[in-house]
């Protein structure tokens, strides 16, 4: 009997512990305001302009607002302070999920913006952080009208089942900062219905924003870079059948560089599985040549998509997938300096190797 006592005393010491933690944090969400997406931009003047979007929770149900803050300083360390001028609680960062450049600013250069991240010890390594095609102040303003705060997990729904490589601050610092790399980030835009959407991903060189890549370009990279990407592939079967489409989807990928010093040109080889959606009603795939005759469209189609791909990168001289990096790993005598002096012309040799594992129910 003692003993059930113990246990019951020790249940309700228990549960009011969790409902206190559970009022405590109640009031802690009530008595700040936690901003979800910040956006930078620079005015005429040099200036920079801050964009903020943040709940307001109210006491009714189902009634609360988004709020949209807009700032113009000199110095990002006065956003917050500025910002908090505005609102009837404390300005809080700790739950950013997005930081947002407008396209322009992005372009001038954001090495400031970066060393600020670094000394901002309540942002998250696995936030995301990512460039509008427009200004941020146009982008956040839309997306408020969609009454949502969910542009991280739109961004992230595109890296785990559509075209987008995993990405996120930790990524971006590591290429950022990191020797014989570039960083890159997902794309966002305004579609022609006014609705934010993640298109693309653009590369760095240095702190500046310097390419952009389209939909089929970014799959492409996503096959190289992630283990297991879920990109899907439209591949037309021929000049004489225009109107058959192929349609592959990335299941695995295995990406293998190897460079050899001596000729100064670098091999890769992608091991690549694949679900094979829609073909022609000509190919039966129950006949291994059938099959083989489709492999080989596709192989030849992704070959070329890589190395024009990798022809567009040098043309740019970026370089996010890190070649520079790997030839590091592998040479002792890599320099930074002569190497990309040579990376415009540097021969990259595309090697794929297909599995198809398994087909849809389309023929």
């Amino acid at each position: 009997m003692k003993k059930r006592k113990q246990h019951l005393v020790f249940f309700l010491i228990l549960v009011c512990i969790v409902s206190l933690l559970g009022c405590a944090r109640t009031r802690i969400i009530d008595k700040i305001s936690i901003v979800h997406v910040f956006g930078f931009d620079q005015a005429d003047n040099g200036d920079l302009v801050g964009t903020a979007l943040f709940p307001v929770y109210t006491k009714s149900k189902g009634s609360d607002q988004i709020q949209y803050l807009e700032e113009q300083t000199p110095s990002s360390v006065l956003f917050v302070p500025r910002m908090g001028a505005h609102t009837s609680t404390p300005v809080q960062l700790s739950k950013i999920r997005v930081l947002l450049f407008g396209k322009e600013y992005a372009e001038a250069g954001i090495q400031d913006m970066v060393d600020r991240f670094m000394t901002t010890p309540q942002l998250g390594t696995n936030i995301q952080i990512a460039v509008s095609t427009h200004s941020a102040k146009e982008t956040l303003n839309t997306f408020k009208k969609e009454k949502s705060l969910t542009l991280a997990e739109r961004i992230e729904h595109n890296m785990e089942g559509q075209s987008l490589p995993t990405m996120n601050l930790h990524v971006f610092l590591n290429h950022f900062y990191g020797e014989g790399l570039d960083a890159y980030v997902p794309i966002v835009t305004i579609d022609e219905k006014e609705m934010v959407t993640a298109e693309g991903m653009g590369v760095f060189k240095d702190d500046k924003f310097k390419l952009q890549l389209n939909p089929e370009q970014t799959a492409l990279f996503s096959l190289i870079k992630d283990y297991q990407s879920l990109a899907t592939f439209k591949i037309p079967p021929g000049e004489k059948d225009r109107s058959e489409i192929i349609i592959v989807k990335g299941f695995r990928s295995k990406s293998n560089w190897d460079w050899d010093s001596k000729e100064e040109q670098i091999n890769l080889r992608l091991q690549l599985e694949m679900t094979l959606s829609q073909h022609s009603r000509k190919y039966n795939l129950e006949k291994a040549e059938d099959i083989n005759k489709l492999k080989k469209i596709i192989v030849t189609n992704l070959e070329k998509g890589v190395s024009d791909l990798l022809e567009t990168f040098k043309e740019n001289e970026v370089d996010p997938l890190g070649i520079g990096n790997i030839v590091r790993s592998k040479d002792r005598n890599w320099d930074e300096e002569s190497f990309y002096q040579l990376y415009p012309t540097l021969p990259i040799h595309v090697n794929v190797n297909l599995q198809i594992i398994h087909s849809g129910l389309e023929g």
